[in-house]
């Protein structure tokens, strides 16, 4: 009902100025009257290898093939004004294809000349075979891959089909007969290059007068004007050959039938390889030429599309394709921009392109033989030189520079490297070839940026420390002896690129450190061989007698169930799992205090002079202090305070730890979750930054353990000021130096962190 609705809107807006209807009706019958000599063009050259008498069967495959894979393209689910047809990279596959099937000789004639039914047939057979694999690449959302392509290797890809494009229409540029076996000197036209450049040039620069009518319809106007002029002329020589329009014919449906007649005589199987190197690449081109066209026309409409959804598209029109035997085609940007500036507004575009192109093959193919070969060359140039793109112009022109100035910038050289190496093997050997190396290039460059050391950093306790704010003996206790405890930070992903060196530094610190924490928390990835490397690690760490904690774990982390998968032998049975490195650092921390002070252990409430608040004062004012303070008792998991609470007292526990928590924002998304700022250690002084400057609580404040506190509410506060001011001056300097510590404690943190950097 929708889509009905929609068909019904659409043919409303024809009444409508500015409508739907009339800008895919210009723009799809403008593409139609400028497209069929370009889509011709590229069946010329598809068609190349079987001779001078099969060019017509070529240019009406190709123009053909552009019209029905677009209407299928429509009819098969595609989007938008996104017209299809072949391309050069395309094109330039199937003589690599007829030129391998020709060196066996049963596709040959018993005269000796190609068997055009049978190429055909085989042809078929892999445009659609490969049109079904693009099915699958869509449905398998494996098409995304294009999009991780690197740019160097697609811009070799064209590079290096505009230089194929150039040498296939180089001989039309001076005029030679389509098919020359031999060259001679006297079958030159001297005139026909005058007509190619003429092309070129207005179709690379097209007059200001002329930019309603796209640039390559000028170029094959004006060009064939200035042919048709000099030929009245004593230079008619010295021009080159028009186009022989072929007749038209519609394409027969029973173009594989061939094949049929070879499956039991092994011919099928013998050609299987090339084939399969036909099918991949069409595939491959197909599926990339028509992610980039998807993105490149959503920015035309400013609309976001389903690249998976063309692709799926371009697949079925493929398939199609394949059963007349046309020419393999693709999403094309160059063809959809010249409907879109028309006033191509939706998919309907490409109803209207396809058989507004089939109407100008049928009725229009007696006036191409108005054009001459050399303006239709000149065109071809045009495009080559659009394929070079901007990226590749750029690039040699600060090489260059750069090779004046004596210094190379080495990434710019590699990556104009890669772009060469793909543009040469392209020309030189062979289109497929290029794409496999393309891909490998592709795979290299992914491993290549994710196999960088995967060890962040190694920094030991003695620099870095838990967010546990402890007494100061205890703080310089672990400031002396925290080159025992190890932190190693991961970060990247851990796989057989990567996982040795982290297995190298962990045995390493095995060796040195008495306690090994090592952070996965930038870690996104773990497969089977980082994991077994790390337990590698584990066993290493127990055999020497160490201690490994490991943080950034959750129960349910898929990190963590390959490594569990992966622990057959138990390795990790003696390790320690924390949702977070300060948690781990933090009983790092407790356990080896435990062996520096052994009476810690007792589990006894601190006395008033033991704590930071009371450190340095005397008896007598000890028991002021004491006088004044209210012992609180706070079971585990209950608020002190809370955040907005007043600030109204400060406390020092005497018992038991204190964690300074900031709740989870109200209106966060459901993913947001409290954060422990920082854990109090008993003897340390909290909530004093409120009660000094009589404000509200920032955070909340919970027992993390069964705490006993010591209360300095704001009446006794001001008392003290009143009636003790020495001893306030006193209290005021252990707050002072406690401050100062933590502000220590927060630089030798970020003089860790920078040194990552």
């Amino acid at each position: 009902m929708d889509a009905l609705s929609a068909h019904l809107a659409w043919c409303r807006s024809l009444l409508r100025k500015g409508g739907a209807a009339r800008g895919d009706l210009a723009g799809g019958l403008t593409a139609a009257l400028v497209l069929p000599t370009i889509e011709g063009g590229y069946g010329l050259i598809a068609f190349a290898p079987l001779g001078s008498e099969q060019a017509h069967l070529g240019f009406l495959l190709g123009a053909t093939g552009a019209a029905v894979a677009s209407i299928i393209s429509l009819l098969a689910g595609g989007r938008g004004p996104q017209l299809s047809g072949t391309s050069a990279a395309l094109a330039l596959l199937m003589p690599g294809l007829f030129a391998a099937l020709l060196a066996d000789p049963r596709f040959l004639t018993p005269g000796g000349q190609p068997s055009v039914a049978l190429l055909l047939a085989f042809a078929g057979l892999g445009i659609a075979l490969a049109g079904l694999l693009q099915i699958g690449v869509a449905w398998s959302k494996l098409g995304r891959l294009a999009r991780y392509v690197p740019y160097p290797v697609h811009a070799g890809y064209m590079n290096g089909s505009a230089l194929l494009i150039t040498g296939a229409m180089a001989p039309h540029l001076v005029g030679l007969p389509i098919g020359l076996g031999r060259f001679d000197p006297s079958d030159v036209h001297p005139l026909a290059l005058l007509v190619a450049l003429t092309a070129l040039w207005i179709a690379l620069r097209p007059p200001a007068w002329t930019r309603r009518i796209p640039p390559y319809l000028t170029a094959l106007i004006a060009a064939s004007t200035l042919h048709h002029l000099m030929s009245l002329t004593p230079l008619a020589d010295a021009l080159g050959p028009p186009f022989a329009a072929p007749a038209f014919a519609w394409p027969p449906l029973d173009v594989l039938a061939p094949v049929a007649l070879h499956l039991g005589d092994g011919l099928l199987r013998d050609m299987a390889w090339p084939l399969l190197v036909f099918v991949v690449s069409i595939t491959i081109m197909s599926s990339l030429q028509t992610a980039l066209t998807t993105s490149t026309v959503d920015e035309f409409i400013r609309e976001r599309r389903d690249d998976e959804r063309e692709i799926l598209a371009e697949g079925m029109a493929n398939v199609a394709v394949g059963i007349i035997g046309a020419v393999p085609g693709a999403g094309s940007s160059t063809r959809s921009k010249i409907a879109i500036d028309a006033g191509a507004k939706t998919g309907m575009s490409r109803l209207i392109f396809g058989i507004g192109m089939l109407l100008a093959l049928a009725y229009g193919l007696q006036f191409m033989v108005l054009l001459p070969m050399a303006a239709i060359a000149g065109v071809f140039l045009a495009i080559a030189f659009s394929l070079v793109d901007a990226w590749t112009r750029r690039a040699t022109t600060v090489l260059g520079q750069q090779l004046r100035q004596g210094r190379v910038a080495g990434s710019l050289a590699q990556s104009y490297g890669i772009m060469l190496l793909v543009a040469g093997v392209t020309v030189f050997v062979s289109l497929p070839m290029a794409i496999a190396l393309g891909t490998l290039i592709a795979m290299v460059m992914f491993i290549r940026s994710n196999s960088k050391p995967p060890i962040r950093q190694v920094v030991h306790a003695d620099r870095r420390s838990s967010r546990t704010i402890r007494p100061a003996a205890e703080a310089e206790l672990l400031r002396q002896h925290g080159r025992r405890i190890a932190v190693l930070e991961l970060d990247g992903a851990l796989f057989f690129g990567t996982a040795d060196a982290a297995d190298e530094e962990i045995e390493k610190l095995a060796h040195r450190c008495d306690q090994i924490l090592i952070d996965f928390e930038r870690v996104s990835e773990i497969d089977a061989s980082g994991a077994r490397v790390l337990l590698q690690a584990a066993d290493t760490v127990h055999r020497a007698g160490k201690h490994l904690l490991l943080a950034g774990l959750s129960p349910r982390d898929p990190r963590l169930r390959m490594i569990r998968d992966m622990d057959v032998h138990n390795r990790l049975a003696d390790a320690q799992f924390f949702s977070d490195a300060d948690r781990a650092l933090e009983h790092a921390e407790d356990r080896l205090l435990a062996t520096l002070l052994p009476t810690a252990a007792e589990d006894k409430p601190l006395r008033l002079d033991e704590t930071l608040l009371g450190a340095g004062l005397d008896a007598d004012a000890i028991a002021v202090l004491e006088s004044m303070m209210t012992e609180r008792r706070v079971p585990e998991g209950q608020a002190i305070f809370r955040r907005g609470d007043p600030g109204d007292a400060m406390y020092v526990s005497v018992h038991g730890q204190v964690g300074i928590w900031l709740p989870a924002d109200p209106g966060a998304a459901a993913g947001g979750r409290a954060r422990r700022m920082v854990s109090y250690a008993p003897g340390v002084v909290f909530g004093e930054i409120g009660l000094l400057q009589n404000q509200t609580r920032s955070a909340d404040a919970i027992a993390e353990d069964d705490v006993i506190l010591l209360e300095l509410a704001r009446p006794q506060y001001e008392r003290i000021a009143a009636e003790h001011p020495a001893l306030l001056a006193k209290l005021l300097l252990n707050v002072g130096l406690l401050l100062s510590s933590r502000v220590r404690a927060l630089t030798d943190e970020l003089e860790a962190a920078q040194a990552v950097g």
